[in-house]
């Protein structure tokens, strides 16, 4: 299998720290309906090694801004994908929304320990807010394409038109047994027929076991609740994986 458990000996074998190296634009799209995020590639002359959650600085006037990479790693692709919310005055997120294709961009990487743990537990329970899901979508098709690990992925977002990659959701959810996902949205219209408030409010209708771990990726004010609710539950700290990138 291409995404087996050997992009963590790869890993493992090549990558000693983090890289500089540059990067050209190659495409960028919308990924939700309403605009406020896009996903954009950068080509990279070489292939790079990373694992399925970890992100990579783009360096700009000498600021850093963290991206996770959304696709999966290949010892043959050169091209990463980035998921990017458009944000007023954002550095990065400007940059990559007006620069004409083919611009060159400094990056390094890779970072990041929020990766899966296929290897310590087969029940695997994500949760992301907003551009979030950008760390956990890796990591729930890797641990798709493993034999005999069942993956829960809960998603809030504020608008129905926010909302994406329900079509690659909707693939891995047709492995029901395997895989199964859900939305919640804060700010919903009156179509809307899925969940309705924060992920906070529906993390304790997912069953779990001790064995379970929790990957969990939004703004600072989600995990800490977040935190606070699975430690009640009695969930071990060691069991609860974090990323929180700062704007």
């Amino acid at each position: 299998m291409q995404h087996s458990i050997d992009v963590f000996t790869d890993y493992q074998i090549h990558v000693q720290k983090p890289i500089h190296t540059i990067a050209r634009l190659a495409w960028r799209r919308n990924a939700d309906p309403g605009g406020k995020y896009f996903e954009v590639a950068l080509e990279l002359e070489h292939p790079v090694f990373y694992l399925p959650g970890q992100y990579l600085n783009i360096v700009l006037d000498g600021q850093r801004r963290s991206y996770s990479i959304t696709n999966l790693p290949d010892t043959a692709t050169t091209q990463l994908i980035l998921l990017v919310e458009r944000l007023d005055g954002g550095l990065a997120s400007s940059f990559l929304d007006s620069a004409a294709i083919g611009t060159p961009v400094e990056v390094v990487l890779p970072f990041g320990r929020l990766v899966p743990q296929a290897e310590k537990t087969h029940r695997h329970i994500l949760v992301a807010t907003g551009s979030g899901i950008a760390s956990l979508r890796p990591i729930a098709e890797w641990l798709y394409k493993q034999d005999g690990q069942l993956i829960a992925l809960l998603w809030g977002l504020r608008h129905r038109t926010n909302i994406f990659w329900q079509d690659v959701f909707d693939t891995f959810a047709a492995d029901s047994d395997k895989f199964r996902y859900a939305i919640t949205l804060t700010q919903p219209d009156d179509d809307w027929r899925g969940l309705v408030g924060r992920v906070t409010d529906h993390i304790t209708d997912i069953p779990f076991d001790p064995e379970s771990y929790f990957y969990l990726c939004g703004g600072k004010a989600m995990l800490d609740d977040m935190r606070a609710i699975l430690k009640v539950r009695g969930v071990s700290a060691s069991h609860i994986l974090t990323e929180q990138f700062h704007i």
